[in-house]
């Protein structure tokens, strides 16, 4: 008996009386699989992948959400030939989200079965933000200021970035800084941060949209450092003498 490896695979090969190799029966062994948590992109079809290697060459079946899933009965669902991975056709208008749910796959053969990880299939969303009245902020100058962004909870979660009415982006530094979150800190406000178009953007990748926020407005508070111009007037009122 030989054992002949690579990266790839191992494969067990039986020397027969006649000189010749033969591969020896193999129970399945799953080679490649979908992430555990699959989010899809509603523009595109759903592929779900499951390989697997043994011999005989396995067959393969699946379940969702615990049961049998009948890929015979949906139309819009394939298997590809020699695989077990699932095409799930979206392109004449289905809804990826009508796919959500929990998927796992199992190779057979006469010798056993492997069996995928549980596959959480969930479209990607882009929830719209929620409206809110948004008051100026006051603050001093030198005080520490936090704007907060508070995106909605997208599927994946979205990228945030700050930018102006005219669609620049807020310049940061050492002073100006964005959280992970997605807030926007300022270690000690000057004069020249006061502006009224602070706006932050979430940009959900699999849908490719980006929505607003409201823009925020923070105006100084002169207090402390204001300087108020005056004009003193002096009246002099005489009962004649010089």
């Amino acid at each position: 008996n030989y054992i002949f490896s690579d990266k790839q695979q191992v494969v067990l090969m039986l020397h027969t009386e006649h000189g010749q190799y033969e591969r020896l029966p193999q129970p399945p062994t799953i080679t490649h699989q979908s992430p555990k948590d699959y989010i899809v992109d509603p523009r595109e079809n759903i592929v779900i992948h499951c390989e697997a290697k043994g011999k005989p060459h396995p067959s393969f079946s699946w379940t969702r959400n615990g049961m049998h899933f009948d890929m015979d009965k949906d139309p819009k669902v394939l298997i590809k030939p020699r695989s077990g991975t699932l095409v799930m056709d979206i392109s004449g208008g289905e809804r990826a989200e009508a796919y959500e749910g929990v998927y796992q796959c199992s190779a057979h053969n006469e010798l056993g079965t492997a069996v995928s990880n549980s596959i959480i299939i969930r479209q990607s969303r882009s929830p719209l933000w929620s409206k809110e009245r948004i008051s100026p902020i006051v603050a001093q100058k030198g005080q520490s200021l936090i704007l907060h962004c508070r995106p909605p909870a997208g599927l994946p979660p979205p990228i945030i970035f700050w930018m102006d009415n005219n669609f620049q982006r807020l310049p940061q530094s050492r002073r100006v800084s964005q959280a992970l979150n997605g807030d926007l800190y300022f270690s000690n406000v000057q004069p020249e941060d006061s502006r009224s178009d602070y706006i932050c953007y979430a940009r959900f990748p699999h849908t490719q949209t980006i929505q607003q926020k409201q823009p925020i407005s923070w105006i100084h508070s002169m207090t402390h450092w204001q300087i108020i111009s005056m004009t003193l007037i002096c009246l002099v009122v005489s009962d004649g003498a010089p």
